[in-house]
């Protein structure tokens, strides 16, 4: 039976940064003592917006795969593979593989929004191995366009971008005014986030900054009252190594 969760953006984790120079707020926050909120080997989402220019200091990460992704704006990123700092534009992805252990910081400026998900890609095996990172620009990216569909895929499908964690694809799609249909997957979960305009997506109602979790469904109807923005993450609906 198909499942769907809505969160609109009050129902997600809100948390305010360094005086208010950062907002996130967090689809998939970290698991607590009174709630879990992982699922799949998607492990954690948060979507930052910057009121003034900060940085996060120096701090470490292991064994997780965390990619991030410029909404707008520029985020400067150091660490301790490369030991400088390196400029991230809007539409551009990193991917840190963060391995056996890493260090990292963020120069994040004023007016900028991003995305942060990490992923479980099997820390039995990931911890072994020695921690790298990967930027990517728009450029680097497949974009097509037909049907009233602009796509553009980041991860998986079409696309020969390199990932630890197997099983997921990431696109980001934006649909003209109007009605659309798709097939999916009843083995695979599909995470959406409304970056922008509304709409309605398997009948529910949804708003800027919501967030969706579909799963066990045959098929994705969605009503585009205006352009709609989805930003989309496919993982698997059974993981076949243990998660946290």
């Amino acid at each position: 039976m198909s499942k769907l969760i809505h969160l609109s953006k009050k129902e997600q984790e809100e948390q305010v940064l360094f005086g208010g120079s950062f907002i996130e707020n967090k689809p998939i926050s970290f698991p607590t003592y009174f709630k879990t909120y992982a699922y799949s080997n998607l492990f954690y989402w948060a979507h930052l917006e910057a009121k003034e220019s900060n940085v996060f200091p120096l701090h470490p990460h292991e064994g997780f795969e965390i990619m991030t992704f410029v909404l707008k704006g520029k985020v400067e990123h150091y660490d301790t593979v490369n030991n400088k700092y390196i400029a991230l534009k809007q539409g551009d992805m990193q991917i840190m593989q963060t391995g056996s252990g890493m260090q990292h910081s963020e120069k994040i400026l004023k007016g900028s929004e991003l995305f942060q998900l990490w992923f479980n890609p099997d820390f039995k095996l990931s911890l072994k191995n020695k921690a790298q990172y990967k930027d990517y620009t728009q450029a680097d990216f497949i974009q097509d366009q037909k049907e009233g569909i602009t796509s553009i895929q980041y991860l998986g499908a079409e696309s020969k971008h390199y990932c630890e964690t197997q099983g997921i694809t990431i696109k980001k799609q934006i649909f003209e005014k109007g009605k659309y249909l798709f097939a999916l997957d009843k083995d695979t979960i599909y995470s959406i986030y409304i970056l922008n305009a509304s709409g309605t997506i398997n009948k529910q109602e949804v708003i800027k900054d919501d967030f969706l979790k579909i799963e066990e469904s045959q098929e994705l109807k969605i009503l585009a009252k205006e352009a709609l923005e989805l930003f989309i993450v496919s993982s698997p609906l059974k993981v076949s190594y243990p998660l946290i």
